[in-house]
This record gives structure tokens, C-alpha cells and sequence, in this order.
């Protein structure tokens, strides 16, 4: 998986990093136990601040999405972490809700984000078929 950074989005970097990641692990792009690069590594490639790396990666761990190993490096976590029903809708709806903004900076209505979200997700399950 590859990590690309758009530097004027408004969104942190780290961010950028942790919602990348987080896509590649839904999208099975990332399988369990795969190795994410490491900190040095990711932070040359991308031109970054290892710190920048290492913020992403903490996020993620709190997440558990990955698991870091003292020397040996961060990989996907074996499995998904347990959301109850009313805390998923919360972080969906909080994802909705950044999407849309960003969507109308971009100058999209709410009708075609929607749109774009609904082709995406068609294209995703054809993937998985």
C-alpha cells in the first residue's frame, strides 16, 4: 500500500497517514499481520518528520488496527476491534460529517458526494466478489 499526502488539504498529516491505513484494513488492501513500513523508513519516503510517523502509528495502535513490537516493527492487527452499534454510527456520523465539509470545499453538493460515496462502495463490493 502506498501513502500519499496532499499538503493542502487542511488535514494533519498524520491524519492523512492514519485514515490511509485505516482504508487499506477496510478495504483488505491490508491483510492481517501485514508489516507497515517502518518509522525512519515511512518518514523518508514521504519527506516527513519521523515524529509525524510515529504520532499515526501510536493513533492506530490506540485504535487497534496495529500492533507495535519493541524492534521488530508494526503490523495489522490480527482482528477488527469491538464498536458497539451506537459507537459506530457516532464515528460514521463524524466521518459523514468531514466528508460533506470537504466535499463542499471542493465546491460538491451534498447530493453528489453522496452520489460518489454510493459508486465507490458498488466498486468495493465488486472487489470483494
Amino acid at each position: 500500500m502506498r501513502i500519499r499526502l496532499d499538503h493542502h488539504s487542511g488535514e494533519p498529516i498524520w491524519r492523512q497517514i492514519v485514515e490511509q491505513v485505516k482504508y487499506g484494513v477496510a478495504s483488505a488492501a491490508l491483510e492481517p499481520g501485514a508489516q507497515l513500513p517502518s518509522i525512519r523508513a515511512l518518514a523518508a519516503e514521504l519527506g516527513i518528520n519521523p515524529r509525524t510517523v510515529v504520532k499515526a502509528y501510536e493513533e492506530l495502535d490506540h485504535m487497534g488496527l496495529v500492533v507495535m513490537r519493541q524492534g521488530q516493527g508494526v503490523f495489522v492487527a490480527d482482528r477488527r476491534p469491538d464498536v458497539t452499534a451506537s459507537a459506530r454510527r457516532r464515528l460514521i456520523a463524524d466521518l459523514g460529517r468531514r466528508l460533506l465539509a470537504e466535499g463542499a470545499r471542493l465546491g460538491a453538493d451534498a447530493d453528489e458526494v453522496i452520489k460518489i460515496v454510493s459508486e465507490v462502495a458498488d466498486e468495493m463490493e465488486r472487489q470483494h466478489d
